[in-house]
């Protein structure tokens, strides 16, 4: 399926917002690593989870938004409607390419544990669609920083996915595509007791600012 193109530098600036605020989260972080590192991992793997199941949905319903164009010219509703694709591509965009640059495969050193501590701060192991990847500090700060965003950019492409005018053609092409399981955001890890939650408030950290699909998405 084809999409539109984004505007390159609009998602740069807020990469580069998004790095900022990681950045800034690092002392704090470091900090709670150092007592639960496990759940700063599976805040991570959440994030991963989140951002790559989303970007899939934007795609497939920007498709159908330019086909509905395609029959219908001109239509207020979709030109608005895929005026708002575009926007939540953008975000989802700065999002996977800021993440995935903090991204790398692990050592073995690193695969025999949660977390390792080297030249570049706290490095967090963990296993991602039959592989073990190192997500370094920053990286993890940033998944951390940026979870609530994630999260309702995911509720965002909700509401454009119930829109009439593709909703339809949208529950079709669900039907036929792949499912993945995707856990529960407020319990990653089902018989938990979902405590890595306390992270995100201990931490006291909010997104800043508003993925590529192929990285994060296999």
């Amino acid at each position: 399926m084809s999409t539109l193109p984004i505007n390159a530098e609009a998602v740069t600036e807020r990469i580069n917002a998004m790095r900022i605020s990681a950045e800034q989260a690092l002392a704090s972080v470091e900090s709670a690593a150092a007592s639960n590192s496990q759940a700063l991992a599976r805040v991570v793997a959440a994030y991963r989870s989140i951002v790559a199941s989303t970007g899939a949905r934007i795609i497939r319903t920007q498709a159908l938004v330019i086909q509905a164009l395609a029959v219908k010219p001109g239509d207020p509703a979709l030109k608005a409607l895929l005026a708002r694709t575009i926007e939540l591509l953008t975000a989802w965009t700065a999002h996977a390419n800021g993440y995935t640059a903090y991204e790398r495969p692990a050592t073995e050193a690193e695969k025999s544990g949660a977390v390792s501590v080297g030249w570049a701060g706290v490095v967090i192991a963990l296993a991602a669609a039959g592989a073990v990847i190192a997500v370094a500090f920053t990286g993890v700060a940033w998944a951390v920083v940026h979870y609530r965003e994630a999260q309702t950019l995911s509720d965002e492409v909700a509401l454009v996915e119930k829109d009439p005018s593709i909703a339809d053609q949208l529950a079709k092409v669900n039907q036929t595509a792949p499912n993945s399981p995707t856990p529960d955001p407020t319990n990653p890890n089902p018989g938990s007791s979902g405590g890595w939650v306390w992270l995100l408030a201990a931490v006291g950290l909010t997104g800043a600012a508003f993925f590529i699909l192929p990285k994060l998405g296999k």
